[in-house]
């Protein structure tokens, strides 16, 4: 206990008052003891005064001194009157009894006391010894009981002082503790309790709102750590992808000062890596750069100008002069009042993407294994030109022309020389035509000219008659092997000798036909002669688009079997039915001039949906296998046609399987291999039909990433008895094989073909031992079920690629 500490004080001062109030209690006690014992005294000589004068007034009187003494001796005798002494007035002795003390009659025990009778007066002396020991003796014990009363006091008050502050100092050290960060520091509190209780109370439910607070302030702080901390990595990660970003990012503030810059920006603008950026105007900086632009005096008007009132620029082409091209866009960045405090500049580097727009606009606009226009750029071309020579009242011409013989080379020697020779002939010709003539490949040995403001029709044939002679003179050899090569060439011109798109292709169609029938390696200009063929054609062309417009396709459906009989899949044929007879039309009779006209490609797309919804519809249903035509495969935009349709109809691309017979790829390589490059790694399974048919099958069965080979039923038919027949399916089956190909054999008629077939390695059959083709495809799959349900599983979409199932 320190000298500062409350108790220490309050016991110093208890002691302390406890001293001063017992020396006042004994000094007051003393006085009254005196004031007691005087009173006393006083009521004593008024006493002994009655009684004097009662006795001592009658001797007086008669002047008896002998019983005046007699009387004062007897008064002498009481112990409390040391001595008596009777005077006159004059002050003579009347009568004397008792000891008279020498010191004036008094003494320290005797008190004289003078008394008038009458006219005489009484000198008493009072023995106040006994007075004052009771004096003394009362005094003594009250001032014992004073005293022990004021150390019982003194007792209790001590303790009930250290009581107090034992819970007062209890309450500091709770304080003390919560303010060292114990913030489960309590004070003991009664309950009921006092004054002190109430404030340990509050000093409780103080320090319990002080945790609760603590507590939260701690969490709030953990969770401002953590988002900090996830700030900083958002901050580092923000920085790093802008950093490494390709979009040049300036970030300024509303005077146009520099808060950031990432390289991209430095790179796109020559920046150099040691120029300070932050905190510089932001147009001094980009016109002080190493980029400059083509045209300096457009700097001001086009960097970092935001036109007008708006806080959005639009994007803004910037062509430096070393021929780059960088896009500069704007957006403002606003506070959380929404108060403008800087812009966002953004600069992207887009002179790759624009060659490469260029180059896909030139790959979807051109062939590409000659460079010349494609099918699809000449027939807008040509249809342009139909409306401006109609508009102009003016003539156009088209040519169209072909090789000759092209598919016996192209089989003999391959799809290397029949490409050698295209490229050959199309640089030949593009020296042949003018600037203002159009030169396309329609597709295989197919070439189109277009020759706008025709003014006599004699410049037409003498431009024909140069193309022929030129693809004739021209000197191509190949292994050692000199070639010669012909064309035949038709002219029709419009509005001469048509009046439409479709009516022009057709008459030149017919011209180039008649070229060919008068002995190739020349030209014929339509005559307006009647042809049937041509009428034929033509009127197909009218059906087909009908059938297309009012819905007189409809698919019927083949399947594509396991041995045992269960469906692999379903091939999806064309079928058009006439509207009035209600007949149905083979594919024979409008396929080749739908191919003529090009609405080969409308009739192909319809297929895909058709099939494709046909799926949907049937999701037990593992495939359907669809033809693609050749003109379809030089089609650019087909592919993702499919995938989109695959997509809308919510089917899985693993469950369309695209045929395209092996004539058609072998003429159309690369238009084939465009169309395998795209559909393939996106899902969709291809099958090269019609396998064997050409004569160079397996020299090209490595170009074209082909999933399933259907065998031509040509070897198929005499399997059985024909030695010959089974040695090439059996070469087929081994090359499929070892290419990790599956094999489909077609024109299956018999059991006996089907066992030949499965020994010699064939997975799949179609042909009418197993199924016609039907328009009832609920009842072909309960028929036969397909493999799936063979092997006990669930019916589910599922990946059409044909797996070998044994014998």
């Amino acid at each position: 206990m320190t000298v500062h500490s409350l108790r220490w004080r309050l016991t110093l001062a208890v002691l302390v008052l406890h001293l001063i109030l017992f020396s006042a209690l004994a000094w007051v006690a003393q006085n009254g003891m005196q004031q007691w014992t005087e009173l006393q005294l006083q009521r004593r000589v008024q006493t002994l005064r009655v009684e004097l004068t009662a006795a001592l007034t009658g001797p007086i009187i008669e002047r008896d001194y002998v019983g005046l003494a007699e009387i004062a001796r007897e008064l002498v005798s009481v112990a409390e009157i040391s001595y008596l002494v009777v005077l006159d007035p004059a002050g003579k002795e009347l009568a004397q009894a008792g000891r008279v003390s020498p010191l004036a009659y008094g003494g320290p025990q005797v008190r004289e006391f003078v008394l008038s009778i009458g006219a005489s007066q009484v000198r008493l002396g009072l023995d106040v010894a006994s007075a004052t020991a009771t004096s003394v003796e009362v005094g003594r014990s009250m001032a014992l009981w004073a005293l022990a009363a004021a150390a019982l006091g003194t007792v209790l008050t001590v303790w009930l002082a250290l009581g107090l502050t034992h819970r007062i100092r209890q309450l500091v050290k709770a304080a003390d503790a919560l303010a060292r960060g114990d913030w489960r520091a309590r004070a003991p509190a009664r309950s009921p309790g006092d004054e002190l209780d109430r404030l340990g109370h509050a000093f409780n439910q103080m320090a319990q709102e002080i945790e609760a607070r603590v507590v939260a302030l701690e969490h709030a702080q953990q969770q401002t750590a953590e988002a900090l901390e996830e700030v900083h990595a958002e901050r580092a990660r923000m920085a790093a992808l802008i950093e490494a970003m390709g979009t040049g990012v300036l970030l300024v503030d509303r005077r146009d000062r520099v808060l950031y810059a990432n390289e991209a920006l430095r790179r796109m603008w020559l920046i150099d890596p040691e120029t300070v950026v932050i905190g510089r105007s932001a147009i001094d900086l980009l016109a002080q750069a190493g980029g400059r632009l083509a045209q300096p005096d457009h700097f001001s008007r086009l960097v970092l100008h935001v036109p007008g009132t708006q806080e959005i620029s639009d994007s803004t082409e910037l062509v430096m002069n070393d021929g780059r091209i960088i896009v500069q866009a704007c957006r403002p960045v606003r506070d959380t009042d929404a108060r403008l405090i800087g812009r966002l500049w953004l600069y992207e580097d887009v002179t790759q993407e624009r060659r490469n727009a260029e180059q896909l606009i030139y790959l979807a606009e051109r062939d590409g294994l000659t460079g010349l226009y494609n099918r699809r750029r000449f027939e807008e071309m040509l249809e342009r030109a139909l409306l401006d020579a109609n508009r102009r009242q003016s003539r156009c011409a088209l040519m169209l022309f072909d090789l000759d013989e092209f598919k016996h080379l192209n089989d003999h020697f391959g799809h290397r020389a029949g490409d050698a020779l295209l490229v050959r002939v199309a640089n030949e010709l593009s020296t042949v035509v003018r600037r203002n003539e159009v030169l396309a490949r329609l597709g295989g040995d197919e070439f189109a000219l277009l020759v706008p403001d025709v003014e006599r029709v004699e410049d037409v044939e003498n431009l024909a008659e140069r193309v022929v002679r030129a693809v004739a003179r021209l000197p191509f050899a190949f292994d050692g092997r000199s070639l010669r090569i012909t064309a035949s060439l038709g002219i029709a011109v419009f509005p001469d000798h048509a009046t439409s798109l479709p009516e022009l292709v057709a008459a030149a169609d017919l011209a180039m036909y008649h070229a060919k029938n008068a002995g190739k390696n020349g030209w014929r200009l339509y005559d307006g002669q009647i042809d049937v063929g041509a009428i034929e054609r033509l009127g197909w062309s009218e059906r087909i688009e009908q059938a297309l417009a009012e819905g007189w396709f409809e698919l019927h459906f083949q399947g594509i079997h396991a041995r045992c009989g269960r469906l692999s899949h379903v091939e999806a044929l064309l079928r058009m039915r006439d509207p009035h007879s209600g007949q149905l039309i083979s594919p024979q009779h409008f396929i080749a001039p739908a191919e003529k006209t090009g609405r080969i490609v409308d009739i192909d797309r319809w297929v895909v949906q058709a099939a494709v919804a046909t799926l949907a519809r049937h999701p037990t249903l593992p495939a359907i296998a669809v033809n693609v035509s050749g003109r379809t495969l030089a089609e650019v935009r087909f592919p993702t046609f499919v995938l989109e349709t695959l997509q809308r109809h919510a089917v899985a691309p693993q469950r369309l399987l695209l045929e395209v017979t092996e004539t058609t790829a072998i003429a159309d390589m690369h238009d084939a291999n465009r169309l395998l490059e795209v559909m393939r790694p996106a899902g969709c399974r291809v099958c090269l039909d019609d396998f064997g048919a050409g004569f160079s099958s397996f020299s090209y069965l490595k170009h074209l990433p082909a999933d399933v080979i259907k065998i031509d039923g040509q070897f198929v038919r005499h399997v059985v008895d024909n030695r010959d027949d089974r040695l090439l399916v059996q070469a087929m089956v081994n090359v499929a094989h070892g290419l990790g190909k599956s094999t489909i054999a077609e024109f299956v008629e018999d059991e006996r073909t089907v066992q030949v077939l499965a020994n010699l390695g064939v997975e799949a059959f179609q042909g009418y031992h197993y199924s016609k083709p039907q328009a009832d495809l609920e009842g072909l799959l309960v028929a036969h079920g397909t493999l799936e349900e063979a092997d006990g599983r669930r019916s589910r979409p599922t990946s059409p690629t044909l797996t070998r199932h044994a014998a």
